[in-house]
């Protein structure tokens, strides 16, 4: 999986990761809150896509600069902080920090 040090940054959050269309998606809590994503064929969306709705895209975006939306897929449910940011771990250790205090604009409901 790569960029699996968040695993560390949502710890001791319960958390699974599944393989999802050759991403590895991160689930706790009933929801998609992450996924990783590292294509040297593609790199264009690489990096960490934050699960999220598209009424929280503009306070997510204007909290962390680097975050931007997904280019090469048109998925709405998606941000990406894309793995050649200069302040990518640090972001990606304050996203974790959201989730663990259960933010409302990070994860999307995981129909059963």
């Amino acid at each position: 999986m790569p960029h699996d040090f968040i695993l560390e940054g949502l710890y001791p959050m319960p958390v699974r990761v599944k393989k999802m269309f050759g991403n590895y998606a991160v689930y706790g809590n009933n929801k998609i809150l992450l996924a990783t994503r590292h294509n040297t064929e593609k790199p264009t969306d690489n990096g960490i896509w934050i699960g999220t709705s598209q009424e929280y895209h503009d306070s997510l975006m204007k909290e962390f600069k680097s975050v931007r939306h997904l280019q090469l897929y048109n998925i709405k449910k998606w941000l990406l902080l894309p793995e050649e940011a200069e302040d990518f771990e640090e972001v990606s250790f304050e996203i974790c920090a959201l989730i663990k205090s259960l933010d409302p604009r990070i994860g999307v409901t995981v129909k059963d």
